[in-house]
């Protein structure tokens, strides 16, 4: 990935990974919960809220967009991207005595500004396997590089070709060699985006992963062989060593062949495996695998591997990132990953349900932004960035837990009404 230069603290200049490619700003419309919603974005980005306030909703708005980015919109390319497959009547907005919405609205700009706003529908009634394009237009620096209408009259970087309604106009887009590096760039950050949500059983490898991806799957697979590699590649004991400084029973942490003599018979076990060394545990019998080892143990592998990996989508999403861990360590954990998730130029965006994540941010870097997301009267959900001005002066006010207080406590929103 490219480097840039950019200052640091005391103006010191240090290098950066390039985040053109990230997503500045996203806007939704008549989207489920999202009647009208925009947000813009930093690096690192995190949600909180009460159950149902259109967190998740969100992030599977920018998964969708993912699908219309590399062409186009079924079941299958939404599940590749960790979405719920839904029917046409409830993935359309849809409030009170208002009408169906006709159409979804999803609309990305990048930090090169490319500027991506594409329509799509698909019938209430006898839904289609695919969704159908309305107007859709691609622009850099305001330019217009390639749009089409509903009847699929299209136009790409001076091209103009009939096209499928089912079809996205960056098929036309990405095929040609008259596309702008950081035009393509963006394109393919948005179809890599996907929703991270691992579950117990895949990370203990007992169970498929239902969508796998390079380097984890998005339900937990294949953490053993992404650890094997980094281990190959030299670049995994940083990521070993920050996991086991979270993992106070933990010796050591490799990946390997599964063994009997740790393992029972009767556990369905993948080639490769996580092996824990218990500090605690008698010499000779404290091996142990994934499948007996704490789950958070697994979850704060799994994190740092995401986070740090450099076959990881340069933007990607973690729904529930708190799952299964201590408060404490969910703290840390959050810590190790923003480092990570700056330092690599990855775009994350974190939703959680735990205080103490909230403490693990720098809300000093404008690179880590907060959220709250809550719905109004009408039901409308409604996403507001935290301003944190001075973040020193927060701290030194209401103390080191100054952000998580503030939220328990109702003060900045996103706490439901009970």
């Amino acid at each position: 990935m490219a480097m840039k230069q950019r200052k640091g603290a005391h103006g010191r200049v240090a290098e950066t990974a390039d985040t053109t490619a990230h997503l500045a700003s996203v806007t939704v419309k008549d989207f489920k919960s999202l009647k009208d919603v925009s947000v813009e974005l930093g690096q690192v980005n995190v949600f909180v809220g009460a159950n149902g306030a259109g967190k998740s909703c969100l992030l599977e708005a920018i998964g969708i967009l993912g699908a219309c980015a590399a062409g186009s919109v079924d079941d299958q390319a939404l599940l590749r991207r960790g979405v719920r497959p839904g029917v046409p009547e409830l993935y359309k907005s849809s409030f009170g005595t208002e009408k169906v919405a006709p159409k979804i609205s999803l609309r990305a700009v990048s930090g090169k500004d490319t500027d991506y706003h594409v329509y799509i529908t698909n019938p209430t009634k006898q839904a289609g396997t695919y969704w159908v394009f309305g107007n859709e237009t691609l622009r850099e620096q305001k330019k217009t590089l390639a749009s089409r209408g509903p009847k699929g009259n299209a136009t790409a970087l001076d091209l103009s070709v009939p096209l499928e309604n089912n079809r996205s106009v960056t098929t036309l887009v990405r095929a040609s060699r008259k596309t702008p590096v950081h035009v393509r760039g963006f394109l393919d950050a948005l179809d890599g985006f996907a929703i991270f949500a691992p579950v117990t059983p895949v990370l203990r490898g007992i169970a498929p992963d239902t969508a796998p991806r390079s380097p984890v799957g998005l339900y937990g697979g294949q953490l053993a062989e992404a650890i094997s590699l980094l281990e190959r590649q030299g670049g995994g004991k940083t990521i070993i060593d920050e996991a086991l400084s979270m993992i106070d029973w933990a010796k050591s942490v490799t990946a390997g062949e599964p063994k009997r003599s740790f393992l029972s018979p009767s556990v369905p076990a993948n080639r490769i495996v996580v092996e824990f060394t218990d500090r605690f545990m008698a010499k000779g019998r404290s091996s142990l695998s994934g499948y007996d080892a704490s789950e958070g143990a697994l979850y704060v592998l799994f994190m740092l591997v995401l986070a740090a990996h450099s076959q990881s989508p340069r933007v990607f999403a973690v729904d529930n990132f708190d799952q299964a861990l201590n408060p404490r360590t969910a703290r840390e954990l959050t810590r190790a990953f923003v480092r990570h998730a700056l330092d690599s130029g990855r775009q994350a965006l974190l939703t959680t349900h735990n205080p103490l994540v909230l403490d693990g941010l720098d809300l000093s870097d404008e690179r880590v932004r907060l959220f709250t997301v809550g719905r109004d009267r009408q039901g409308h959900t409604k996403v507001k960035r935290v301003p944190v001005r001075d973040f020193a002066a927060l701290k030194a006010k209401h103390g080191e837990h100054a952000v998580s207080r503030l939220w328990v406590e109702g003060l900045l929103g996103g706490m439901p009404d009970v």
